[in-house]
């Protein structure tokens, strides 16, 4: 029954049981021949037949059971289906990340902008106070925000300089 050309043995006899399962013939459920009467079927070794087994269970076709045989687990045609929906699930991920990736991304420069921001208003507030102390002959306090990243301390002006008075 197997070619003499062309594809390994147990392809071809997987190929057969594969066909068999699909038609119906093997319902899901069934157990299949046993390993002597597929290989005197096919005519071929009980080694070629245990490896179109094996080949049908790792694609989710056949199950075995010790001691009690191989039996139909699904058909091709559901394998496919779910072949398809994982595939599909598999692509909605990677479009997930993607979009997950920009989403943080635009979040990081947002937060990025509005940070820089604060730090120019805070800025801008602590020269106006050191502007008003001055104006009342006080020292300015050194308070801490000079502690902040992108907050100039009024020691940090020239000498004799003093910062715009802001209306």
């Amino acid at each position: 029954m197997t070619e003499s050309i062309g594809r390994p043995a147990y392809q071809q006899v997987a190929e057969d049981l594969r066909q068999r399962i699909a038609s119906g013939e093997f319902p899901v459920g069934s157990a299949i021949p046993s390993t002597s009467k597929l290989a005197s079927a096919h005519a071929v070794s009980i080694t070629v037949v245990r490896a179109a087994v094996t080949q049908l269970r790792a694609d989710g076709l056949l199950i075995g059971q010790p001691g009690k045989g191989v039996f139909v687990r699904s058909t091709p045609e559901a394998i496919a289906e779910r072949t398809a929906t994982v595939d599909d699930l598999a692509k909605q991920v990677g479009e997930l990340r993607a979009e997950l990736h920009r989403v943080e991304a635009l979040r990081r420069d947002e937060v990025a902008g509005e940070l820089a921001e604060l730090r120019e208003t805070v800025g801008l507030i602590r020269r106006r106070l050191v502007d008003l102390y001055g104006q009342l002959g006080k020292p300015y306090p050194d308070d801490g925000l000079a502690a902040l990243p992108g907050v100039e301390r009024a020691v940090d002006w020239p000498a004799g300089e003093r910062p715009p008075a802001s209306s």
